[in-house]
């Protein structure tokens, strides 16, 4: 067949060719249609060497090259398939040794097929864990979005006053929350001007170590600001949580609850909480300064 198929190399090549245009649609973007001529004939000068020396290893390479080209599977199908048809048509009948000549070329097609596919098979490996990653890194950023949004809505700083701001605390109190809290805290201080800082942990059911020293290192950074730092709502688990960790609050104002806290805030801006009677509404509480 060597001595046959070489004469009827070009008309091959052209006939792979057209084939391989009208299967354009199935190769990727890499492959642009004007070099599927080329293509052909790659393919039809290693069927050559093939038949000649049956070596396999040039065939694959073969394969991987043109799959990392762009050229899809089904294009190379169609081609293998148009191929067989063109070589049986110009055999001298079904002989024997005509037969082993059309088995020779189609090991040939199954080689390049086969790595074709391989390398497909890569690609598309390579693409799932690119997506995988992709998919992965956009819940992390929409977890780490939700965490913040959480933690902001977890900690709102309240002005209740002009230089008085209140920030109620609930739930756990965490290292990473306490630092987001000291963070908004302190940028709040510094924005509105505040002198006294409220810190309410009525809604805190439980502070370990790392709770009482974030709190403590929070009220250090208030003092630091010139904000006079009052902490509200210690309930007896609290204080005890306090006590065992030898907390140092020396300098900052311990109250009862948040009532308290906000009466004590309002002294140190020289006013103070009277009542007076108000017409058709009863009781109500007015400030006036001293």
């Amino acid at each position: 067949m060597q001595n046959w198929i070489d004469p009827e190399r070009q008309a091959l090549a052209k006939r792979a060719a057209k084939v391989l245009k009208d299967n354009a649609a199935h190769n990727r973007s890499g492959l642009p249609p004007f070099r599927l001529p080329q293509v052909a004939q790659q393919i039809l000068d290693e069927l050559s060497q093939f038949i000649s020396a049956r070596d396999t290893s040039p065939v694959l390479s073969l394969g991987l090259k043109l799959g990392q080209q762009g050229l899809g599977l089904r294009a190379l199908l169609g081609l293998g398939r148009a191929l067989l048809r063109e070589v049986l048509a110009r055999l001298p009948g079904m002989t024997p040794e005509a037969l082993e000549e059309v088995a020779r070329v189609n090991d040939y097609l199954t080689l390049l097929v086969d790595a074709v596919a391989e390398q497909e098979r890569r690609e598309i490996g390579v693409q799932r864990d690119e997506m995988q990653l992709a998919l992965e890194r956009a819940i992390q950023n929409r977890e780490r979005e939700l965490r913040r949004v959480i933690m902001e809505l977890s900690t709102p700083i309240m002005p209740v006053y002009d230089h008085i701001l209140v920030l109620p605390l609930i739930g756990k109190l965490d290292t990473e929350r306490a630092d987001r809290i000291t963070e908004c805290l302190l940028r709040e201080v510094v924005d509105r001007e505040a002198r006294t800082a409220i810190i309410d942990v009525t809604g805190v059911p439980a502070m370990g170590a790392e709770a009482v020293a974030a709190l403590v290192r929070t009220a250090r950074a208030l003092d630091l600001l010139g904000t006079h730092p009052v902490l509200v709502g210690i309930r007896p688990e609290i204080a005890r949580a306090l006590s065992d960790q030898d907390a140092h609050l020396a300098g900052i104002v311990v109250l009862a609850n948040l009532q308290s806290g906000i009466l004590y805030a309002l002294r140190r801006e020289g006013l103070e909480v009277c009542r007076r009677q108000l017409p058709q509404r009863g009781a109500a509480l007015s400030y006036r300064g001293r």
